[in-house]
């Protein structure tokens, strides 16, 4: 998506997964506040989601203030899940129907960190290229084995997008930060 100046905002949601990687998450949010801070326009907008709308604890312990519930999620450009430890142990049923909602109306998709287990159980990487932190590549593969899994740093295939974990997400974002902003 190209986005010409004087255009309203393109809004992302990010969905953050109980005990989500605090530095995926800052990876991939901190690039749209400097696009918007050297553009000196409000290029993009971005909400907090989690499973409640209660805040929701990061890896490291810290607790995120979030601006609504999974069921939440309406009116975004795209969503990013944000996954972390033990994310295979958790149901993720309702952000997996909200995310195939969204994704049914054009919406794009993507995911940090172990965000991709997500995007697979969904069925939402189906038939589209996808990547992960290589100390998930294995047992991603093992268990997703239709998928097509690279080992590049970042994979923007269509309208998903994944990373390879950690601060990946930078290298990712500067791309959709660069699509968006072509014309800028």
């Amino acid at each position: 998506m190209t986005r010409r100046s004087g255009e309203e905002p393109a809004v992302l949601g990010f969905a953050l997964v109980p005990n989500f990687s605090m530095i995926a998450f800052a990876s991939a949010l901190e690039p749209l506040r400097l696009a918007n801070r050297v553009s000196r326009e409000e290029i993009f907008r971005w909400r907090l989601y989690s499973p409640d709308g209660r805040p929701v604890n990061a890896s490291n312990g810290v607790a995120v203030t979030v601006d609504g519930a999974y069921s939440d999620m309406a009116d975004l450009r795209d969503v990013v899940v944000c996954g972390g430890i033990d994310v295979q142990k958790i149901n993720h049923g309702a952000l997996i129907a909200r995310l195939r909602k969204l994704a049914s109306q054009g919406v794009s998709i993507g995911a940090v960190c172990t965000g991709p287990f997500i995007l697979a159980q969904s069925g939402l990487l189906d038939g589209y290229r996808c990547t992960i932190h290589w100390e998930n590549y294995d047992s991603f593969r093992e268990q997703f084995p239709h998928l097509e899994v690279t080992q590049e740093l970042y994979e923007i295939d269509r309208n998903r997008f994944t990373c390879a974990g950690g601060t990946a997400a930078i290298d990712m974002m500067l791309k959709v930060i660069s699509t968006t902003t072509q014309d800028h």
